[in-house]
């Protein structure tokens, strides 16, 4: 049903085309390491922009942030608003409340800028509503409703919505011992006229070290932490192509809104993981548990979270590790229109560089910044970071790019 064309760019394609300046060709080319002639960028040290401190516009579960136009766009699942602020951080305009109706939301779970607006995901109702530039209320499309699965938007491109729908939990029957879990997730490339899905295609999810078990009342636990250095499945929007991908490979599709696909392969280097890191990241994982504060849910006499948190304890002793890390880590596509990619950091790396790729795969740009940083959106001269404050309050940041 598809029509697939194939482009394989190896080293010499990227000497050409994605490396300027450079002379011969390598046998390994490592697209995150610097290159002759490169844009080479970094993130200033301190942001320009705070948002989330002035007590006048407290923040609450911030659910998702993008440049927009000079300023940026915030979605507020606490307060069901979307908040438009100007490049200084003044308030321009709100748009949302709590309820059923047009405008209106019950968990405001995503945002993506869209032509000269922005569209919103309404993840209880299954809803995309479109806004225009000045954040007012155009128009709702539904999308088709799931069952237990989780969804969010990535983005959009011409009159197409790219829809992610992933699941919790190991399905099956019965008590199984631990094993490697990889869910499927699905990516639908839907309409944003009338919701019709024009696509549909699956990557494996998250790599998990799971168990099913009974609890003695005909239910089970279940749930469990992520292999060490496992592979998971990554996504993309830019202002024309959807690009999925997952993180084993340096392999990323390209789709138009027909669904076409182009897939590209770039040869990467594997990196062997040293048993430092995997130490590390043992010993971070059991902190982290172990810093878990009980939540007011009692199931069966327990409290739930202690119960949970007591399982993956149990299952973090004999957690598997991946010999070599994963090619890539992440990939958005930025206000820029470039497609980013992240580097997989190892434990111990605390710079991390994200190179930016236009239509034409050209590399054009590369940024380093600190890799324990939640990027949200890229744009040509600010980088969109979501933080937490001293008191654990949600921030969102803009930093400015410097050369």
């Amino acid at each position: 049903m598809l029509g697939v064309s194939c482009l394989v760019l190896l080293a010499a394609c990227l000497d050409d085309a994605s490396d300027p300046g450079a002379t011969g060709r390598a046998t390994v080319v490592d697209m995150f390491s610097t290159w002759p002639g490169d844009e080479s960028l970094r993130m200033a040290a301190e942001p320009s922009l705070v948002v989330g401190l002035d007590e006048s516009l407290p923040l609450g579960r911030v659910s998702g942030a993008v440049f927009f136009g000079d300023g940026i766009a915030i979605v507020d699942n606490q307060s069901h608003e979307v908040l438009i602020l100007d490049a200084a951080g003044r308030l321009v305009s709100r748009q949302g409340r709590n309820g059923e109706g047009p405008g209106e939301y019950k968990n405001l779970a995503g945002i993506a800028r869209h032509a000269d607006g922005l569209i919103t995901w309404d993840a209880y109702h299954f809803r995309i509503t479109l806004l225009d530039a000045f954040g007012g209320y155009v128009d709702g499309t539904k999308l088709r409703p799931l069952g237990r699965e989780e969804s969010r938007i990535l983005g959009a491109f011409g009159n197409s919505v790219v829809h992610e729908i992933s699941q919790r939990g190991f399905p099956g029957a019965g008590a199984v011992g631990p094993m490697e879990i990889r869910l499927p997730v699905a990516y639908e490339i839907a309409r944003l006229s009338d919701g019709e899905v024009v696509f549909v295609d699956t990557l494996p999810g998250e790599e998990k070290w799971g168990a099913r078990e009974s609890d003695g009342a005909g239910g089970y636990k279940h749930g469990g932490p992520p292999v060490i250095f496992g592979r998971t499945a990554v996504a993309a929007v830019t202002d024309r192509y959807a690009y999925l991908a997952t993180t084993d490979s340096i392999t990323i599709t390209r789709y138009d809104e027909a669904g076409t696909a182009v897939e590209v392969s770039f040869e990467q280097p594997r990196e062997r993981v040293e048993e430092a890191w995997v130490r590390f990241v043992r010993d971070t994982l059991r902190a982290n548990l172990e810093s878990t504060k009980p939540a007011p849910l009692v199931v069966g006499g327990r409290n739930f979270i202690e119960v949970i948190t007591e399982f993956r304890l149990r299952l973090l002793e004999d957690l598997p590790a991946r010999p070599t890390l994963p090619s890539f880590s992440d990939m958005k596509g930025g206000a820029d229109g470039l497609l980013w990619i992240r580097e997989y950091p190892n434990p111990l790396q605390d710079q991390v560089a994200w190179v930016g790729f236009n239509e034409a795969w050209e590399r054009k740009k590369r940024i380093t910044m600190p890799a324990n940083l939640h990027v949200l959106d890229i744009s040509e001269d600010r980088v969109l970071v979501q933080a937490k404050g001293t008191h654990d309050e949600t921030l969102i940041e803009v930093y400015p790019i410097k050369r």
